[in-house]
């Protein structure tokens, strides 16, 4: 079955990896300074950004889950090609996942980057169940139980799947939000669960679309709105902790993939990009096509657990975290396109390799 493209969501899913990368940037660069402590300006900046950013992960499963289901007529025809695809595609994403976790960890082996010890090998060897890649590890799990959730969807009526997406909803995302506690089964949206709520609430949102939000401001909003809560959330908790020295743990609870209001923002950034009916038929161009099939390979190249907390060190993002805020914003996004372009770049070339025949 020839994969639908559809070029709205081929830009989103470019967007939401670049915004992966600035995730990644904060998190690894030391721009995100401890909210418990003394923020700057460029501090608070990097809090705001990351709230802006956390939404990506969700909705690069959102989009699987537009995509992976589709439409009712076309899922019982295709049924069996389906599912055939997903085994394939699992074993790609895998053979992926391998590669560069094995290749990019034989090159600092060898270059003596990286001192050798048996586990380090076990987690370029096996870096699925090492979770290496935890993304990948959730995505991939999610993949074995997309053939079931394609056929449970498919099947059940509009207001069944409402029920248990509503019940999903409570326990994964509305119970942490409003519990002012740890939950044992709460895992932050690091987990193949959370990835299963999202593919089927991707699904919905293709049969049967979000009737509150009927325009791309309505979407906007929405995004805006969502992330603006999760930044003030921080700054609320962070000013009760200065004032009773409690709840330091809780100062950035709300900077989880499975918080509410993450979620939300997730939806917004989502429905913002789908495309009108005129825009429907447009063609995805090569370039935008290459690129985007790209996306994934950039994930991996600079998540990679030798290069994670050495790339921002090339770019001394630390160092720059420091700076007023027009400096600190210019390197950050500046140091996001350059890695983002050279791992497209690197992945470009591994695909025309392994097509060489």
């Amino acid at each position: 079955m020839k994969k639908e493209r559809v070029k709205n969501y081929e830009i989103l899913r470019i967007l939401a990896m670049l915004m992966i990368v600035c995730l990644h940037y904060l998190s690894k660069g030391g721009a995100l300074a401890s909210p418990a402590g003394e923020l700057t300006d460029s501090g608070y900046a990097a809090w705001l950004i990351e709230a802006l950013c956390l939404s990506a992960v969700n909705v690069y499963v959102l989009i699987s889950g537009y995509f992976g289901i589709g439409e009712r007529e076309a899922t019982e025809k295709l049924v069996k090609i389906e599912l055939q695809d997903i085994l394939k595609r699992t074993i790609r994403i895998y053979l992926q996942v391998w590669f560069y976790s094995v290749v990019i960890g034989v090159i600092f082996l060898i270059t003596g980057l990286q001192e050798f010890d048996i586990y380090t090998v076990f987690m370029f060897v096996f870096p699925l169940s090492t979770e290496h890649y935890w993304f990948a590890t959730a995505y991939l799990l999610l993949t074995l139980f997309m053939p079931f959730l394609n056929a449970g969807f498919d099947r059940m009526e509009k207001r069944a799947i409402q029920g248990v997406l509503v019940c999903m909803l409570a326990v994964f995302s509305v119970a942490k939000t409003i519990l002012p506690m740890q939950l044992p089964w709460d895992h932050k949206g690091y987990d193949a669960f959370w990835f299963v709520f999202l593919y089927l609430t991707g699904a919905y949102i293709r049969r049967y679309g979000v009737k509150w939000i009927t325009n791309r401001t309505r979407a906007v909003v929405l995004y805006i709105g969502a992330t603006c809560i999760v930044f003030a959330s921080m700054l609320v908790i962070r000013f009760l902790y200065l004032k009773t020295g409690s709840l330091e743990d809780f100062i950035s609870y709300g900077y989880s993939y499975n918080f509410l209001f993450c979620y939300l923002a997730s939806i917004g950034l989502f429905l913002a990009f789908q495309p009108k009916r005129e825009e429907q038929q447009k063609q995805c161009g090569s370039i935008l096509q290459t690129i985007s099939s790209a996306t994934f390979g950039v994930y991996l190249i600079h998540e990679h657990v030798n290069l994670r907390y050495v790339w921002p060190t090339w770019f001394h993002s630390a160092e720059f975290a420091t700076k007023p805020i027009p400096i600190f914003l210019l390197h950050m996004v500046g140091t996001v396109v350059v890695v983002y372009l050279g791992c497209t770049v690197i992945e470009m070339l591994r695909n025309k390799i392994m097509r060489w025949k």
